[in-house]
């Protein structure tokens, strides 16, 4: 077991560690890097070529360290759990937040992007566990595990931190935190006093969720409760068993407080249970006050002639042991049979109506499950004990029966253990006045749940909420800063130090010494330490620097599915602690599930690595990164099974930006995304076209600077706003502005709204078909100044308006122009001029004619005859050839036969020349 002095050493040591990585990243970024020119090659986009070099440019010359502002904001990102590689809903996540804060930035926000991890309790232990059982290693002591622990977090922290990068996250690292660092340490275990202080942490027995296979108490969210049908044989605690039944058994009933005489000879009323096992642990029999049979004639039908206040009492049928009959409105006589065993350590029903009652708790299994009760069943195991119940209550004749009736079955969602209530003296937070807090700060509108209709959930839940059991029995995790005294008593100090001062003050009596004070050997709960995080990252209990500037926080982005597991707990804990709420608006988006619409688990062989759609990987790979995990044989069977049939091929190499934008395209609020990974090929295939694009335009460039001065500067060939609002004579030109200005009021639009599904498609949309398969085309034949001028404006508005969706790409594009960064450069604005559109006319006239020559089929050219109507501009007709290739001449007519179509008051006739 790891000793104080040794738990000291090792956070001194972590303290130096951290101190020599955060000089050493400092003398890192003070060498400045010389931003890479973007080179163009003859072959197409290779984004390993691209990306590799970016983001050591961007971090080294401090791109992402906030830049001072009036306007700040704050994201601390949700600490992904140290328990292995992230995947792709981590890339979802991190896609979204990210693309926030580089478009913030451009618009001149101060922005704080704080990364962090997270020590995930019971995870990590669990998985530290497995590795060291593969290992044949067993009988750990507790200091040898943490010191594994800490070598896995420091491994899968790092792997972690990598992804970051490789996804182009522009977070400042050197802020990052994790959750079992020294100052978070400092913050949780100040948490801990100033909430016990003010009589909102308290200790207490009372009915936990027990995990035997995890060997902890877990918190009732961490409980799934799945349905099952009649008769139904699940695999639990290493052998199959029978659940979905309803037991029948006889509870004999005597007038005497004491009996030895022979059970099967007294009458008896029958009782239905789930779990015949417990009947060692019943310690009272509950009727409801109007059941009959325990109404003075119900007592002498079955007694006999006795008084009218003769007192019943019921006799467990296992011990012998005489119990008494309670009466309390919680039996429903319209329900089973009306009566109802009571066994108070292990029903959490059961252990109310105790308190109410005065009951015994008797508790009938260990931590391990195994039935602790002397007697002939002590050592079984709780399902086996079962097995062994209704064979004795046979041989007394008190066994009636059973029947099939569908069943509610508590999971542990980590272990798949099937959870056993269990009596436990536990480390408690009364959660009634913080939760009603939380609900009153989004009611009042001082902190948004977006999307709308999220909050109700929210309501839902804390209207409903129960006290929050701290207590964790693991040794991965933030030790409570409790320490024992005497039996029974209890201090909470922020060191030990400072408990035995508190001893010595409140229990003078208490001949304790220092040494002899005993820290609980328990940690607190993950989501404690993580509901602190907002304001901790910044520095908390230290209200100075960086808490100071930047808190509360200005967005809380992350999935739907832990709305209640850690965001509910932050506002509560924030509120409490800081007398704030932590942060303005919370943003919530769907699970990311497989191209079948299934929840991605390693049992499944679809959680896919980021890295793997990012650098593509071959079908053995994705086999070979399976097998090394913790699955057993036939879960490694199925997964395998599935790897192969979804990815026959492997996955293509797509680049972090076709995967960050196909995520983005996906998100609509928080509807659940089924991810095909065609589909991030398909945007693969979008970003050769910007670089096919980039191409062009640069030689276009390129052959106009040559014109005139090979010195002038690719700046000299963008236009500002003011520019833009002069106005053309060219309808071409008013029409891509038109649309340009379009395209920014409208994306800016869904990004303040957090519309990612709608800002990428409208910033695609411009870009494939206004500026691409429009506006590229007229260029190729007008390569006057002004089109080129125009020509590259808008492409460069478009990278920035790619760029917090594609920063990789986007910046390679503009290091071809620009020797600062995309990153740093300002947001497109409108012009704010209203550019005419009858160029708009002629396009739809295009669209038609398209459709025409699809029709006359391929091969040949042909000649448009034309009587333009008054939407049509004359000067805008020589474009319409440069868009219909197949379209050698245009021919102005005054006059028009029946062979002409009529589009919108400009006739036409195409005459095909073979």
């Amino acid at each position: 077991m790891e000793s104080e002095k040794d738990e000291k050493k090792r956070i001194k040591e972590e303290k130096k560690r951290q101190k020599l990585e955060k000089f050493l990243q400092k003398k890192t970024q003070e060498v400045s890097v010389t931003k890479p020119r973007g080179e163009y090659k003859s072959g197409g986009y290779d984004p390993m070529e691209i990306e590799s070099k970016w983001y050591k440019y961007w971090e080294s010359n401090g791109l992402f360290k906030p830049m001072r502002s009036e306007k700040k904001y704050v994201i601390p990102i949700p600490p992904p759990n140290v328990t292995g590689n992230l995947h792709i809903g981590h890339a979802m996540m991190v896609s979204i937040q990210d693309a926030i804060c580089r478009y913030k930035r451009m618009c001149g926000y101060e922005v704080l992007y704080i990364p962090g991890t997270d020590h995930a309790g019971i995870a990590t232990q669990s998985v530290v566990s497995k590795q060291l059982a593969k290992e044949g290693v067993v009988d750990v002591d507790r200091g040898r595990f943490l010191k594994r622990a800490w070598e896995w977090k420091n491994t899968h922290g790092s792997k972690i931190y990598e992804q970051f990068k490789r996804l182009g996250t522009s977070v400042d690292f050197s802020r990052e935190r994790f959750t079992l660092d020294p100052g978070m340490s400092d913050a949780v275990s100040e948490a801990f006093v100033r909430l016990y202080e003010k009589g909102l942490i308290y200790r207490e027995p009372k009915i936990v969720n027990w995990c035997g296979k995890l060997c902890t108490t877990i918190s009732d969210l961490e409980v799934n409760h799945e349905e099952i049908e009649p008769n139904t044989v699940i695999q639990v605690d290493g052998g199959m068993y029978e659940f979905g039944v309803i037991y029948h058994v006889k509870y004999p009933l005597t007038t005497c407080a004491e009996y030895k005489g022979c059970v099967s000879e007294l009458p008896s009323v029958e009782i239905a249970t789930t779990r015949p096992e417990t009947i060692l642990g019943d310690t009272a029999i509950c009727a409801n006050a109007n059941d009959e049979r325990f109404g003075s004639d119900g007592i002498r039908k079955m007694f006999g002639d006795v008084s009218r206040d003769t007192k019943v009492y019921g006799v467990n049928p296992l011990t012998k042991r005489v119990i008494p009959v309670i009466f309390d409105d919680y039996a429903d006589m319209s329900f089973g049979t009306g009566v109802l065993k009571v066994t108070p350590a292990h029903d959490a029903n059961d252990f109310e109506l105790s308190k109410r009652h005065g009951l015994e708790c008797i508790v009938v299994f260990d931590e391990n499950n195994k039935v602790s009760v002397e007697g002939e069943f002590k050592g079984l195991g709780r399902f086996e004990a079962r097995k062994a119940v209704i064979c004795d209550l046979k041989s007394m004749g008190l066994y009636v029966g059973k029947k099939g009736h569908p069943q509610v079955i508590p999971r542990c969602s980590r272990s798949n253990d099937v959870i056993e209530p269990m009596i436990k003296s536990q480390w408690w937070m009364d959660c009634k006045e913080m939760a009603r807090k939380a609900i009153d700060v989004v009611r009042n509108g001082e902190m948004d749940i977006l999307p709308p209709g999220a909050e109700k959930q929210w309501y839902k839940w804390l209207e409903n909420i129960r006290d929050w059991c701290l207590s964790r029995q693991l040794w991965w995790g933030h030790r409570i800063p409790a320490y024992r005294v005497s039996d029974g008593q209890w201090v909470v100090g922020r060191t030990k130090e400072e408990a035995y001062e508190k001893m010595r003050k409140e229990y003078p009596e208490c001949k304790c010494t220092i040494d002899e004070m005993e820290q609980d050997e328990d940690v607190l709960d993950t989501w404690f330490s993580s509901g602190l995080w907002p304001f901790a990252v910044l520095g908390w209990p230290n209200i100075a620097d960086d808490y100071a500037r930047y808190y509360p926080t200005t967005l809380l982005e992350t999935g739907s599915d832990i709305l209640f597991f850690w965001v509910a707990r932050m506002a509560m804990l924030g509120i409490e602690l800081t007398r704030k709420i932590p942060f303005d608006q919370v943003l919530l988006h769907g699970i990311v599930r497989d191209a079948h619409g299934r929840k991605m688990s390693k049992s499944l062989g679809n959680v896919i690595d980021p890295i793997f759609v990012i650098d593509g990987c071959s079908l053995n790979e994705l086999i070979a990164t399976m097998k090394s995990g913790n699955l057993d044989e036939k879960e490694v069977k199925v997964a395998e099974a599935a790897l192969r049939k979804d990815f026959p091929n492997g996955i293509p190499r797509c680049g972090a930006d076709a995967l960050r934008f196909t995520l983005l395209s996906y998100t609509s609020g928080m509807k659940d995304i089924n991810l095909d990974v065609l589909r991030v090929e398909g945007y693969r295939r979008f970003c050769n076209k910007i670089w096919n694009a980039q191409k062009f335009v640069k030689m276009m460039v390129d052959e106009a600077k040559d014109c005139l001065s090979s010195e002038c500067g690719y700046a000299e060939y963008t236009l500002n706003v003011s520019d833009l609002t002069n106005g053309f004579d060219s309808g071409p030109i008013e029409w891509i502005l038109m649309k340009r200005n379009e395209t920014i009021e409208y994306v800016k639009e869904m990004m303040e709204m957090y519309k990612f599904m709608e800002a990428t498609q409208a910033i695609h949309q411009f870009f494939m078909y206004d500026i691409c398969d429009v506006f590229i085309e007229i260029v190729k034949g007008n390569k006057e100044k002004m089109y080129v001028s125009v020509l590259l404006t808008v492409f460069i508005d478009s990278m920035k308006i790619f760029h917090p969706f594609m920063p990789f790409i986007t910046e390679e594009v503009f290091s071809s122009y620009f020797d600062t960064s995309i990153s740093t450069s300002e947001y497109p604005v409108s012009d704010g001029n209203a550019h005419n559109n009858n160029f708009g006319a002629t396009l739809q006239l295009v669209k038609h004619l398209r459709g025409l020559l699809e029709t006359n089929g391929p091969g040949g050219m042909n000649v448009l005859e034309i009587v333009p109507g008054p939407e049509i501009n004359h000067h805008d007709l020589k474009f319409i050839h440069l868009l219909c290739r197949r379209i050698c001449s245009v021919e102005i007519l005054c006059d028009y036969d029946e062979r002409f179509l009529d589009f919108g008051g400009t006739k036409a006739y195409l005459r095909k020349i073979e």
